[in-house]
């Protein structure tokens, strides 16, 4: 009896604090942009997530229920006794999934991430009743680089994973990761031929770059095998993702079509791109089909109601005409025009749709004027404009833009670029970020938060941080970063960490690499991933000894042995890797002085410790199978049916991680701190950097870095991209913690001497000279 009481009680909760019906900007979105699956699929479909994660037989004391009826984004938990079942009351089954993380998290003490889970839960189960209304609309996953940064080489076992934590999470909205079946079929029925078609389509990891019109061909031919892989693993993706409840935007003509379109239509104005980061011509400038072009529209129209028919639709669709690239023209006649015509496209296949938009073009690019801005963005009508502010935490435009025109728009953090390894975040600036943009009059558009990074598998905790503040207004869960983390490190590594040592380090990780606050692009370049030159200035914003106390106090907690779990054991890896990268910076700028005032002895001390550290970087590495390179190799060559796609798609795979380019235009970009690479790319390198420093001090001589970097270029970095070495895919049998501690313990005492690095404070933050907004 009070059972159903209760959960009449809960619908009136949350039914009766609905806040008012939203203003007329975001009325259209909020009715079609929503999900549409049928209440008992979804509800199925969260159980089903429940019992996928704590197994089966725990997933039976829990039970849920979906009301449509209720607030958006909003649940009730209720255990009334250590004999009744958890129930869950929720508005989707995403909703629902979030409820059972939450109880999960700040009830059960539990985690579940990127790394792996921590699943202890108590018996008997928690009581509880508590009931949360998501202060956002939307709560939004995905960059357009992440399909090639982090998702390219997945299968379905992959994805299943990650829509369940995406589930998890309350993830609402996010991106279909797949579109070239369709650009296939389409483009044979405009008269392309077979290798027209293949001169055009990237390889798997680049297809972010030549949906945008940045490259096109580079790391092809796409193969027939991969285009139906990638068509099948998308119907499989898209029918989950809906079935909890989520929303999916399909891809709509931005625009960017294939070479030969200008010899089959010779009378069509079609505009070559500008070459994008030097890359050659045969891989370079797509046309760009001016949108005012009747043909713009029928082209988009097609492919539109071709995506539709295969993947169903949920309204919203994304295009992004101008990401590191500039239209023709800045007048306003023009933008107005081409953002009217992109649009136009699509609602002609579909009435109700929504154009979401990555706000990308506008951040740091002097093309874009306030009066370019507003031209651009009004001539969609307001409210059929989803716009991602992609890196609100640390350039946000909507305060600039007068929130968009008064478009709709979603505050996202980004945090990384090109999926690199580092310790980074701003959760401070997130923290005030979010809820000074909800309390501002000017950002009255803004429907909801979201997390926009490059890759993923890095720096875990700062991302579903940023998630949660999507679904927390500030009274419930997240009260302040320091009480986040201190509930973090509990449920990461279990009940023991209470009041531990591994407490006190994730506060000093908040307070030093997660606390950064200024305005220099951060990409994981650090000195020894990056291509040597005796031009790197290493820096960092947070005190160096303190982090090292931190890493110090996970390491006491981690020596208790029970204490450790996999994701602890994770940690210890990569904060240990952390250690290196600053150790590493410091012997850089040793040998470097050492070198300038001719002190032979003193470089050669210093020299061999920087080799050695990296030889005993990459053994710890090895201990951990998050950090393997083989894996991500073994990964790519499994794609292929024959020897030479296996060949292929291992070459995507190592150049994007190393050259990116065919002569290195972005060399580093996306580069990995992982086993195998460090020993068989990053050291090489630098054994061959510190050879000609050593030859010029033994003869008196100098060093010409042009000289160096194309022996290392020809020597290196080309060789690395065809080699065909295998690497490990499984863990060495080494103990992490026990040479995580070894590794510590020898290499703080062994640069003790040395000058710390310099801290930049962050409002004064070094500025480089960009080759581009996006890959600098």
């Amino acid at each position: 009896m009070w059972t159903a009481v209760w959960l009449l009680l809960a619908s009136w909760l949350l039914s009766g604090t609905v806040a008012e019906a939203g203003p007329d900007y975001a009325a259209h979105i909020l009715e079609h942009v929503r999900p549409q699956a049928p209440a008992e699929v979804q509800r199925k479909a969260a159980l089903e997530v429940i019992a996928r994660t704590i197994g089966p037989e725990q997933a039976e004391q829990f039970t849920v229920q979906i009301n449509s009826s209720l607030e958006r984004n909003s649940f009730h938990i209720l255990k009334e006794s250590e004999a009744t079942p958890v129930e869950i009351i929720a508005s989707s089954g995403v909703a629902a999934t979030k409820a059972f993380y939450h109880y999960l998290k700040y009830f059960c003490h539990c985690l579940v991430a990127w790394e792996g889970s921590q699943l202890e839960l108590p018996s008997p189960l928690p009581i509880v009743n508590v009931t949360v209304i998501a202060p956002s609309s939307f709560v939004y996953y995905q960059n357009v680089c992440t399909w090639s940064y982090s998702f390219t080489w997945w299968r379905w076992s992959q994805w299943r994973s990650h829509i369940d934590w995406m589930a998890l999470q309350g993830i609402t909205l996010s991106l279909a990761p797949f579109q070239e079946d369709v650009w296939t079929e389409l483009y044979l029925e405009y008269n392309l031929t077979l290798p027209q078609i293949e001169n055009h389509l990237s390889g798997p990891g680049f297809f972010a770059w030549q949906r945008m019109g940045n490259v096109r061909g580079w790391g092809g031919p796409l193969t027939k095998s991969f285009t139906q892989f990638s068509s099948n693993l998308q119907q499989r993706i898209v029918k989950e993702m809906r079935r909890l409840g989520m929303v999916l935007a399909l891809p709509a003509f931005a625009g960017h079509l294939p070479v030969p379109f200008a010899a089959l239509y010779p009378n069509i104005t079609f505009t070559n791109v500008s070459v994008w980061n030097n890359f050659p011509a045969q891989y370079a400038s797509p046309l760009f089909l001016d949108p005012t072009e009747p043909l713009f529209g029928e082209i988009g129209s097609r492919f539109l109601e071709r995506m539709i028919e295969r993947y169903g639709t949920d309204h919203i669709y994304f295009a992004d005409p101008f990401n590191e690239i500039d239209p023709v023209s800045s007048g306003g006649r023009y933008l107005q025009a081409v953002a009217s015509s992109i649009y136009g496209a699509m609602v002609a296949i579909d009435p109700a749709a929504v154009w979401l938009l990555q706000g990308w073009m506008f951040v740091k690019n002097p093309f874009w004027s306030d009066r370019a801005i507003n031209s651009f963005l009004t001539a969609v009508p307001i409210g059929r404009l989803l716009v991602l502010d992609l890196q609100s935490e640390q350039f946000p435009q909507y305060a600039r833009t007068g929130s968009y025109a008064g478009q709709p728009f979603i505050w996202c953090m980004l945090s990384n670029f090109g999926g690199t390894l580092g310790m980074l975040g701003s959760v401070e600036n997130v923290y005030r970020g979010v809820r000074e943009a909800r309390a501002s009059n000017g950002s009255y558009t803004m429907l909801g938060t979201g997390i926009t990074p490059e890759g993923i598998n890095q720096n875990y905790g700062v991302y579903e941080f940023a998630l949660e503040m999507g679904w927390y207004d500030g009274e419930t869960a997240i009260t302040g970063t320091e009480q986040w983390f201190n509930d973090y490190s509990v449920a990461r590594y279990g009940t023991r960490a209470a009041g531990s040592a591994a407490q006190r380090a994730w506060n000093v990780f908040r307070g030093t690499v997660y606390n950064y606050v200024g305005l220099e692009r951060m990409h994981g370049k650090y000195t020894f991933n990056r291509r040597p030159t005796s031009k790197i200035n290493p820096w960092i914003w947070y005190n160096e000894t303190t982090f090292n106390e931190g890493l110090e106090l996970l390491l006491s907690f981690a020596d208790t042995g029970a204490s450790c779990n996999a994701l602890c054991q994770y940690d210890v890896v990569d904060v240990t890797r952390q250690f290196a990268q600053n150790v590493a910076d410091r012997l850089y700028l040793a040998f470097m002085d050492d070198y300038k005032r001719r002190r032979y002895a003193d470089f050669r001390q210093h020299a061999k410790q920087f080799l050695t550290l990296l030889t005993e970087l990459d053994q710890l590495l090895l201990t951990e199978e998050h950090f393997l390179l083989g894996r991500w190799l073994a990964a790519a060559r499994s794609f292929g049916d024959t020897a030479l796609e296996r060949q292929k798609y291992e070459y995507n795979a190592r150049i994007q991680l190393t050259l990116w380019g065919p002569q290195g235009q972005i060399v580093d970009y996306a580069n990995k701190q992982w086993a195998g690479m460090v020993t068989d790319f990053f050291l090489p390198r630098w054994q061959l950097f510190l050879g000609e420093l050593d030859l010029a001090l033994a003869t008196n001589g100098t060093i010409n870095d042009t000289k160096i970097r194309d022996q290392v270029f020809r020597n290196v970095e080309l060789p690395f991209t065809t080699d065909n070495k295998r690497y490990a895919t499984v863990v060495s049998g080494e103990d992490p913690v026990r040479l995580a501690r070894s590794f510590y313990d020898k290499w703080s005492r062994g640069v003790a001497r040395l000058r710390e690095l310099p801290t930049v404070a962050p409002q004064r933050a070094h500025r480089t000279k960009k080759r581009s907004r996006w890959f600098s």
